[in-house]
């Protein structure tokens, strides 16, 4: 009998790997994204609320998934302390316009190099729907706070049915969008919370028409064409906070802000 010859078959890539080169090929779009004034006053805008639950006095703070620094850079006007860490290298390249000089770190947020306990704050801004294991991805996150920190995160909200299935079609259709960087309902975030062994003291819904509009213009660039977009953009965020903080209406709101603290049971 002749000898069986076994075919090398190439094992397919870890999620790390698979991010890496999406977003080694998204990172020029986010430059692209950013360069739009009425886009940037919608990403000041969602800063800003994420940055308003920031604990008084609070000390260090991580930018988990800091992407092209966008968000860190107006995080360390306020915070001078602040560290950014995101998986993409060429992410971070980009982050060399806004922020030169900045703390950067390229590592694995599954895996976070930093000794625990020596953040203050850790901020997600669509850092977990990212990677797979949710709750060990929360878990790194509480390691890595001290007794009394934060973590704020913002992820994409799928409570909506239509916001859900739009999301999956187009994560499916888009090369820009890996299928498995699903949204999640508030339900399900708050009980990945609590298995991580976090308490959530604050959960609201973000970004209606502006998220829509002004909030990704290398998608959908409808309001790059219309004259005096910076000021509809203005009105968009305003319609959006007065829609968000509607319970029945909040069902429209694309992403879902959470403020959560370490159970104490857990120190």
């Amino acid at each position: 009998m002749g000898e069986i010859q076994l075919a090398a078959v190439p094992m397919p890539p870890t999620n790390a790997q698979a991010q890496i080169e999406l977003h080694r090929a998204l990172a020029p779009r986010y430059a692209y994204r950013y360069s739009f004034p009425f886009s940037r006053l919608f990403q000041q805008d969602w800063h800003a609320e994420m940055m308003s639950h920031i604990p008084s006095g609070s000390g260090p703070i991580l930018d988990l998934g800091c992407g092209t620094g966008f968000f860190l850079a107006e995080l360390l006007e306020a915070h001078p302390k602040a560290v950014g860490l995101d998986i993409s290298y060429d992410m971070l390249r980009v982050s060399d316009q806004y922020i030169p000089g900045a703390k950067l770190v390229t590592g694995d947020a599954e895996r976070l190099p930093f000794r625990p306990g020596v953040f203050d704050v850790v901020f997600c801004k669509g850092s977990l729907h990212h990677t797979r294991d949710h709750v060990a991805f929360l878990n790194h996150c509480r390691e890595a706070l001290g007794q009394e920190g934060v973590l704020i995160m913002s992820e994409p909200c799928n409570d909506n049915p239509f916001i859900r299935l739009a999301r999956a079609l187009m994560y499916k259709k888009s090369q820009h969008f890996d299928v498995g960087d699903q949204g999640f309902t508030r339900k399900g975030i708050l009980n990945l919370l609590d298995q991580a062994d976090f308490d959530t003291t604050t959960v609201k819904k973000y970004g209606v028409f502006a998220y829509v509009f002004a909030g990704f213009p290398d998608h959908l660039g409808i309001l790059k064409y219309i004259p005096g977009n910076y000021w509809i953009t203005k009105g968009f965020l305003a319609l959006d906070r007065v829609l968000c903080a509607i319970p029945g209406l909040s069902l429209l709101g694309f992403h879902i802000v959470t403020v959560s603290k370490p159970k104490r049971s857990t120190r």
